[in-house]
C-alpha cells in the first residue's frame, strides 16, 4: 500500500514590519473557517503568533517543532504557522534542513513564505517604529545611512537604535539560502502597503476562497502616528535626550511605555494618522537605488520572473507613495506640547534621574 501524501506545513516567517502582527490576529479569528477548508492555524500559548515555538527554533531546539507536530496527529489536514521570528532561520542552510527533516518526521511537506517589502517603505516604517517607542532622536537621513552602512548610530542617548544591518535590506543575499535550496517550496508575497491586503494575498497563494472573512479587532492595526504624529514623537525624544539617564533604563525601570501610549492616543484621537510620513527626499533615493537596485532586480527576475520596478513600480517612488517627500511637521505648539509631556513624566522619576 502506498504511503499517504504528505500534508503541507505552511511556515509564514515575516519579516517585521510585513503587517505580519496583522495577518496574524486575522487567522486566528478566523480559525474555524480555516479549518473547513482543510487549513489549521493552531495557536496553544493563547497568542496570535507561533513565537516561543520561533525563539526556540533560533536556540537549535529543533525538538520543540517535532512535539508540536506530534500534539497535531490527528489532525489530517495541513498546518500554518506564523512569526516574525522564523525569519532569521532563513538565513541558515543548516537551519533550514532541519527544518524540513522534522517536517518529514512529522509527515509534512514544507512550505516556507515570506513577504518583501520594498526598502523604503521598510526603512521609513522602521524609523516611525523606533521614534514612536522613544528610542531616540536622530534625522531620517543620518538614520539611513547608518542602515545602509551597516554600522550603529552614535550618541549616548541612541543605543536602542539597533541597526537592521545590509544583510536585512538586501533580499538577494538575505534569502541565498532558501533560493539556493531547489528542493525546498518557497514564495515570496510582495508587500505593497496599503494598496494590497495581505491576508488576501495568503488566501490566494494558499489556493483559499476570497469568501466573507471576518476582519482582524481595529486593536491589531498598527498604524503610522502620521507626520505630526511623529514630529511630536521627534521633540519629545530631543526633550527626553536632557536627561542625565541613559533611554535605555527608562524603558526598562521608569515607565517610559505609559508616555509612549500617551502620545498614540494623542495622535488617534487627533486623527493624524491618516497624514504618512515619508523621508524621501534630496539624494536619498538615488543612494538606495545605487546601493540595493541591481541587487532588487535580480532577486524580482529570480522570483516573480519580473523586473523590481514592474512589481513594486519606479524605483524612484518613496515609502510605497506616489509623492513624497512628506517629512515630519514640526512648529511651535508641537514644541510646548512636548515640553508639558516630559514635564509631566519626569514629575514622576526618582530625583536623580531628573
Amino acid at each position: 500500500m502506498p504511503p499517504p501524501p504528505a500534508r503541507t506545513l505552511h511556515l509564514h516567517a515575516g519579516p517585521h514590519k510585513t503587517a505580519s502582527t496583522y495577518l496574524q490576529a486575522r487567522l486566528q479569528r478566523n480559525r474555524r473557517a480555516l479549518e473547513r477548508h482543510g487549513l489549521r492555524y493552531p495557536t496553544p500559548w493563547g497568542e496570535h503568533s507561533h513565537r516561543h515555538l520561533a525563539r526556540d527554533l533560533q536556540a537549535g531546539h529543533f525538538g520543540a517543532l517535532e512535539q508540536f507536530l506530534l500534539q497535531q496527529r490527528r489532525w489530517s489536514g495541513d498546518l500554518l504557522l506564523s512569526a516574525e521570528h522564523f525569519a532569521p532561520l532563513l538565513a541558515s542552510p543548516e537551519a533550514l534542513a532541519a527544518l524540513r527533516t522534522t517536517a518529514a518526521a512529522g509527515g509534512f511537506d514544507l512550505h516556507v513564505i515570506s513577504y518583501v517589502r520594498p526598502q523604503s517603505g521598510l526603512l521609513d516604517s522602521c524609523y516611525g517604529h523606533r521614534l514612536a517607542r522613544l528610542y531616540g532622536a536622530p534625522g531620517f537621513p543620518a538614520y539611513v545611512r547608518a542602515q545602509l552602512a551597516g554600522r550603529r548610530l552614535s550618541g549616548r542617548h541612541r543605543r536602542r537604535w539597533i541597526r537592521m544591518g545590509p544583510l536585512a535590506l538586501d533580499f538577494e543575499r538575505r534569502f541565498a539560502p532558501l533560493l539556493a535550496d531547489t528542493g525546498l517550496r518557497s514564495n515570496f508575497l510582495p508587500y505593497r502597503s496599503r494598496q494590497q491586503d495581505p491576508f488576501a494575498q495568503l488566501l490566494e497563494l494558499l489556493a483559499l476562497p476570497q469568501g466573507d472573512w471576518r476582519p482582524a479587532p481595529p486593536s491589531q492595526a498598527n498604524e503610522q502616528l502620521g507626520r505630526r504624529g511623529l514630529g511630536l514623537a521627534y521633540l519629545v525624544n530631543r526633550e527626553l535626550d536632557t536627561l542625565p539617564i541613559r533611554r535605555n533604563r527608562l524603558i526598562a525601570e521608569h515607565g517610559l511605555n505609559r508616555l509612549v501610549e500617551r502620545i498614540r492616543a494623542r495622535t488617534r484621537e487627533r486623527g493624524w494618522v491618516n497624514d504618512r510620513f515619508s523621508g524621501w527626499g534630496g539624494r536619498l533615493p538615488a543612494l538606495l537605488q545605487q546601493q540595493l537596485g541591481a541587487s532588487n532586480d535580480r532577486f524580482a527576475r529570480h522570483v516573480w520572473g519580473r523586473s523590481w520596478e514592474q512589481v513594486f513600480g519606479p524605483a524612484a517612488a518613496p515609502a510605497d507613495a506616489a509623492e513624497a517627500p512628506r517629512g515630519l511637521l514640526l512648529d511651535q505648539e508641537l514644541e510646548e506640547e512636548a515640553r508639558a509631556l516630559v514635564r509631566a513624566y519626569r514629575r514622576r522619576l526618582p530625583a536623580a534621574c531628573r
